[in-house]
């Protein structure tokens, strides 16, 4: 647990094999820094010293209600100060991205690469012709609550819905596999604790209540506070091609407007495909 400047918490965990390169992994909706592959010694063994952080109200991070991807970025940059550590790349995973972005885009000097995996990408994407065709109803239905109403009311609305609450772990679990297609399904079985993981990421996410949900909820429909052409080194971007939730069409909308980045786009994975190619992933953003 870190003590913010303003007096706020953030929560994370320090594994894998300190002497290494450094990865801030930034988790999804509605998730925490819990959801991540759960074999912590697949870290170590790649080289990787991950730094997982939990987002403002979800597991033991504090709320920040004012709270912006760009002050998640200066959150993280005075993490890494606390911790002495002067170089970094991040990890963000599905709604996790813009956030990962932001601490490039903000604190230049201390990122030295990102990787987005089945990333959302800011909502003035959404306008683009033909970004959604292969998306579920799911993520067409927020783009259109985007037009109609404001973040702080679209996140209030959608909170209690993509969330159990109140959560456990056994009603977690439920929610997790019973919201899953068949490929997502398939990559949280394919590695043994995965679906754990996922569960303890969602009773986390709502562990202080729905607001801190409904806030991160807003921030992914809220215009961000960053320039993604401030971000100036290398961005790594991995999509799978059964992806509802994030389909390659975002991963293409991020590779035409961030500098230097590069688009993986695997046929056959799906919106988790973080699990099962953790150490690929991990290794290729430290490289």
């Amino acid at each position: 647990m870190f003590d913010l400047p303003d007096g706020r918490r953030m929560c994370f965990d320090d594994i894998g094999d300190p002497a290494a390169v450094v990865v801030v992994y930034v988790h999804g909706t509605p998730d925490s820094r819990r959801a991540r592959h759960p074999d912590d010694d697949v870290t170590r063994r790649a080289g990787i010293r991950l730094i997982a952080v939990d987002r403002p109200g979800a597991g033991g991070s504090s709320p920040h209600p004012e709270g912006t991807v760009g002050t998640f970025a200066d959150d993280v940059a005075a993490l890494a100060a606390h911790l002495d550590i002067h170089a970094l790349a991040t990890l963000g995973w599905s709604a996790g991205a813009l956030h990962a972005v932001a601490v490039a885009a903000r604190h230049p000097a201390l990122v030295t690469s990102v990787g987005i995996v089945a990333g959302l990408p800011p909502v003035e994407a959404y306008a683009e012709p033909g970004i959604l065709h292969h998306a579920g109803d799911h993520r067409r239905a927020v783009a259109d609550l985007a037009g109609e109403m404001s973040p702080a009311e679209v996140g209030a609305l959608l909170a209690p819905l993509v969330a159990p609450y109140p959560c456990d772990l056994e009603l977690a679990r439920e929610y997790v596999l019973e919201g899953a297609d068949p490929t997502r399904r398939a990559e949280i079985e394919s590695v043994p604790g995965a679906l754990d993981a996922m569960a303890f990421g969602v009773v986390d996410a709502v562990v202080q209540g729905l607001d801190g949900l409904a806030h991160d909820i807003a921030l992914q429909i809220a215009p961000p506070d960053i320039e993604l052409t401030d971000v100036v080194c290398p961005v790594r971007l991995w999509y799978g091609g059964q992806d509802t939730s994030a389909p390659p069409s975002f991963g293409h909308w991020f590779a035409a407007h961030v500098p230097d980045a590069t688009l993986h786009v695997l046929p056959d994975a799906g919106h988790c495909l973080v699990l099962p190619r953790w150490a690929e992933i991990v290794r290729a953003i430290a490289a």
